[in-house]
């Protein structure tokens, strides 16, 4: 039996990143129905913000609609089940890693494949790229390591 301790780790920090990314983007989903972001754009606008810094002109009206349209088009909720699916995937992984390793590393990769699928726009940070990154190694090596068979002695005549 092979320890899978790497695997674990590797599997445990992903799990952790992954809630830590899912409470963020839910916050962002409430904050978005909530208007947060309108409030922000339109305290961008004002000449007195204390958003902008010195000497920075304030957004023109245009320029607000634009970026209110962009952060329109981000649909939160589908990025937090996007981050909360791979850290539950993640936890059945770690589970089973030690017995079923092949099970482990589907579970791994195809939760990662799956994040960077329904994540593209926030895969540019690098914050939210490092779970995946993590789920990546993790499954590659359980996938790849295999337990040390002994050494048999050859029978000589």
């Amino acid at each position: 039996m092979i320890k899978r301790t790497g695997e674990r780790v590797l599997g445990i920090i992903g799990i952790v990143l992954f809630f830590l990314g899912t409470l963020f983007l839910g916050v962002l989903a409430v904050g978005a129905d909530q208007g947060l972001f309108e409030e922000i754009v339109l305290e961008a606008t004002n000449e007195n913000s204390e958003l902008l810094e010195p000497g920075q002109d304030p957004l023109n009206e245009e320029q607000a609609n634009e970026m209110l349209e962009m952060i329109e088009m981000v649909n939160f909720g589908l990025l937090t089940a996007g981050s909360l699916i791979p850290a539950i995937a993640g936890i059945v992984a770690v589970v089973m890693v030690k017995k079923k390793p092949i099970v482990a590393s589907i579970l791994f990769l195809g939760s990662a494949i799956f994040y960077g699928a329904t994540s593209f726009l926030l895969i540019a940070l690098i914050l939210p790229a490092i779970p995946l990154i993590l789920y990546l190694i993790a499954g590659i090596m359980a996938l790849v390591r295999k337990p040390k068979e002994p050494l048999e002695p050859v029978d000589q005549v």
